[in-house]
């Protein structure tokens, strides 16, 4: 391994002052550098540099940032030292309009350890991990590297950070991509792109088509027979449904499912979306660690993740894992709660709420008119017992283009996101109404669940627990109408849930009575005493 001398890479920035913004200097940069080493043995003039970078630049498929000829020689012959490449990398990556995933150090030094003991270890899309990248090499150094990017400008980059080490590998290549290298790895780290709207090519077989789900299961097909992934993923991947639940049961019974960790809210500065931490391994599952880390010493709610401390810590074992019908951390976590154990353990049949009821989200609407037809019912109309039909907004449209939405007797409405969970039964009023998209409307099949059983349940502590349990974001809540198909709910006779239905309404009725009783009294004895 040899060290080349670095020049920090404002020095670059300044040399592209006015000639380029700051989030294509990386490309200014490597493109001066890729056609010095090109053409190290020869003198080329103005013109002839300037070709050459542009073949370069069709190469990388990368636009040519500067605006002619003589700005690009200016620069070529100004800058003649090797700049800092992985400070470089990590201010392009940080300026990005959109901003790409950096991994914080905190969580690079979680994600490190487990390196220890393996002999070879790939580092998925190594961009994302700067500046942090070479310092996990050089720490081991007895190792050899694998780093990957599908971007060829950062895999160039990562290139010269390393140039001179003998035991790293720099390929331009996609996980998202089935077949994307031949060779496995004791060690895989990787934080792949989640949350976004692209998917996999079809007919690749594998289980998800969502970008973070094909990373999970394609890099697990390269761990050797001793080996590890170690991967971020958005939280969904514990409780989600459909083909989530697939890909779960597909890990559990054929890798060992090692860890699961919930990471603190906001690590990663461009997301608002919960992430956690896996750890699977060749083998079979058999107990897995469960844990909550937290941001020890965060200055504001929303600043950056410093340090991780472990917050919770336990270990579940496969039985239980299967019997609760996810991985998600809470309810793994609440096991140890007394009153959810009782819940649990007891004889009360439970069945999915998908089996009994129809879910679905409201429409999205824009056309609001107060002369309008149609009730709209948004989050705010939902109080804590009934809907405020009062003040529902009204729309203008017609009926007949709204009624696969028109809200049915009965129909339960819950907030798909905010900040409490609260519920209330829909009854019928004088005209149509509808719920706005930002509510979840859950419409029992009346032969098997009753409404107002289903809202005493969800209203309750337990409840409440398993609807947080599905929560999406960070601390606004953000749930899944598909996913709450998979919440257990109990499930007593009919009969027997009618009865607990009809004592709720009966004593909601007496408690709004005597609320109203004792108001009256207080304004009949405050008229009094301030009579004067």
């Amino acid at each position: 391994m040899t060290k080349t001398k670095k020049t920090n890479s404002w020095t670059y920035y300044n040399a592209f002052r006015g000639i380029m913004g700051v989030e294509e200097a990386l490309t200014g940069a490597v493109l001066i550098a890729e056609t010095k080493a090109e053409n190290k043995d020869r003198e080329l003039d103005k013109e002839e540099a300037y070709e050459a970078m542009l073949i370069i630049a069709g190469k990388l498929r990368e636009p040519n940032p500067f605006k002619d000829v003589s700005q690009f020689y200016r620069a070529y012959l100004e800058l003649e030292d090797t700049p800092d490449w992985e400070e470089l990398l990590y201010n392009s990556i940080a300026n990005e309009r959109y901003g790409s995933i950096l991994v914080p150090e905190a969580l690079t030094t979680v994600m490190e350890k487990r390196i220890e003991g393996a002999s070879t270890v790939m580092i998925a899309e190594g961009e994302k991990f700067v500046p942090s990248l070479r310092s996990i090499v050089d720490a081991h150094l007895d190792c050899e590297f694998t780093i990957t990017s599908q971007n060829s400008l950062y895999a160039k980059v990562i290139g010269r950070i390393f140039e001179g080490y003998d035991n790293v590998k720099v390929l331009k290549t996609s996980i998202y991509r089935y077949g994307f290298i031949n060779d496995r790895f004791d060690r895989i780290l990787s934080v792949p792109n989640f949350a976004g709207r692209d998917l996999a090519e079809d007919g690749l077989n594998f289980i998800c088509r969502e970008t973070d789900m094909v990373a999970l299961e394609n890099l697990l097909l390269h761990i050797s027979s001793s080996g590890e992934l170690v991967i971020v993923m958005p939280a969904r991947i514990t409780f989600s449904a459909g083909r989530v639940y697939d890909l779960r049961r597909f890990i559990t019974k054929m890798y060992k499912l090692e860890q699961i960790a919930e990471l603190p809210d906001g690590i990663f500065q461009n997301t608002g979306i919960k992430t956690c931490l896996l750890e699977v391994a060749a083998g079979r599952t058999e107990d897995v660690v469960i844990r909550k880390y937290s941001a020890a010493g965060r200055k504001t709610k929303r600043g950056p993740v410093e340090k991780m401390e472990i917050t919770e810590d336990t270990f579940a074992m496969l039985e239980e894992i299967e019997e609760i019908g996810d991985w998600s951390i809470d309810k793994l976590l609440t096991q140890q709660d007394e009153e959810f154990m009782r819940y649990q353990a007891s004889d009360l049949k439970k069945i999915p709420l998908g089996e009994v009821a129809q879910i679905f989200r409201g429409k999205a609407v824009s056309r609001k008119d107060s002369n309008g037809a149609i009730g709209v019912v948004n989050i705010s109309n939902i109080g804590q017992y009934e809907i405020a039909y009062d003040s529902l907004d009204k729309l203008d449209e017609e009926e007949r283009k709204v009624s696969n939405y028109l809200l049915q007797e009965g129909d339960v409405l819950l907030p798909a996101r905010g900040t409490a969970i609260r519920t209330a039964v829909f009854h019928a009023q004088g005209y149509p109404c509808i719920a706005s998209s930002n509510v979840i409307v859950i419409r029992p099949d009346a032969k098997m669940l009753d409404s107002v059983y289903l809202k005493i349940f969800i209203d309750s502590p337990i409840g409440n627990s398993l609807i947080s349990s599905l929560q999406q974001g960070m601390t606004t809540m953000n749930i899944s109408y598909k996913d709450l198909k998979m919440l257990d709910v109990p499930f007593p006779t009919i009969e027997d849930q009618k009865q607990v239905a009809y004592e709720y309404e009966n004593s909601y009725k007496d408690y709004i009575q005597s609320i109203s009783e004792a108001e009256k009294r207080w304004k009949d004895t405050l008229s009094r005493l301030q009579d004067f």
